[in-house]
C-alpha cells in the first residue's frame, strides 16, 4: 500500500474534529476518508492523522496544507503513518481484564464522541465507586461488563490521582456529563478541594 496518511502537527490541544474537517474543506483537500485526533492516555497530543483514499492525493494535499492554520495557529503537515494504539489488549499480569491505554488515533477506541475521560479522581478509587459516583448519568459498558474502566499508568509510573474512561449512552449524554463534572470537586464534603475533576469527550 502506498502512503495514504498525513500527520498534522502543532495543533491547539483544544482542536476538535469539526475544526479539522473545516480545515479539509477550506484547503480543498482531496480524498480524505478519516480524520483522527492523536491521544496520549486520552488527552490530545497536538497531532492528528488524515487518511486518504488514494496515494496520488498525498502530494497535492501536502502542498495545500503548506501554510495552513487551525485556530489562527500555523500547523505542519507531513507524510507519516499513525502509531499503533494497543487498545483493548489483555493485561500482562494474566488477568482477563482489558487494558485501555488511550494512546493513538481516536485514543484507540471505535465509538466516536461517546466516550468521556475523567481525571483527578483519588488514586485508589475502584471502578464500582466511580460508577456509583456517576449514577445520575446514563452509561453503557465500556468493555462489555464495566461502566467505568481505569486508564492504566505507564510502567513504573506513580500518581496520587486516577483516570477513568466511561461511555455515556449518547453523544448528548457525553457532553452533559462533561459540562457537569469538568472543574468540579469529588465529594467536597469529605475531601474539600483535594480532588478537582477534569472531563472531556474523546473524539
Amino acid at each position: 500500500m502506498g502512503r495514504i496518511h498525513i500527520q498534522l502537527r502543532d495543533l491547539p490541544r483544544s482542536a476538535l474534529l469539526t475544526d479539522l474537517r473545516r480545515l479539509c474543506i477550506r484547503e480543498q483537500l482531496l480524498g480524505v476518508t478519516d480524520v483522527a485526533i492523536d491521544y496520549h492516555r486520552f488527552l490530545p497530543t497536538g497531532r492528528a492523522y488524515l487518511t486518504l483514499a488514494h496515494t496520488e492525493h498525498l502530494y497535492k494535499n501536502l502542498q495545500a496544507l503548506d501554510k495552513a492554520s487551525v485556530g489562527s495557529l500555523p500547523i505542519r503537515a507531513l507524510s507519516a503513518p499513525p502509531p499503533r494504539s494497543g487498545h483493548g489488549q489483555p493485561d500482562r499480569t494474566g488477568t482477563q481484564r482489558k487494558v485501555f491505554t488511550g494512546n493513538g488515533p481516536h485514543g484507540g477506541i471505535s465509538s466516536r464522541m461517546k466516550h468521556v475521560v475523567i481525571w483527578g479522581l483519588p488514586g485508589k478509587i475502584s471502578e464500582e465507586a466511580v460508577e456509583n459516583y456517576l449514577r445520575d448519568f446514563r452509561l453503557d459498558n465500556v468493555d462489555g461488563k464495566n461502566g467505568a474502566v481505569k486508564v492504566d499508568l505507564a510502567p513504573n509510573a506513580f500518581s496520587l490521582y486516577s483516570r477513568y474512561l466511561v461511555r455515556p449512552t449518547s453523544t448528548a449524554e457525553a457532553h452533559r456529563l462533561v459540562r457537569q463534572l469538568h472543574m468540579s470537586y469529588y465529594e467536597p464534603e469529605q475531601w474539600g478541594r483535594r480532588y478537582q475533576l477534569r472531563a472531556r469527550v474523546v473524539y
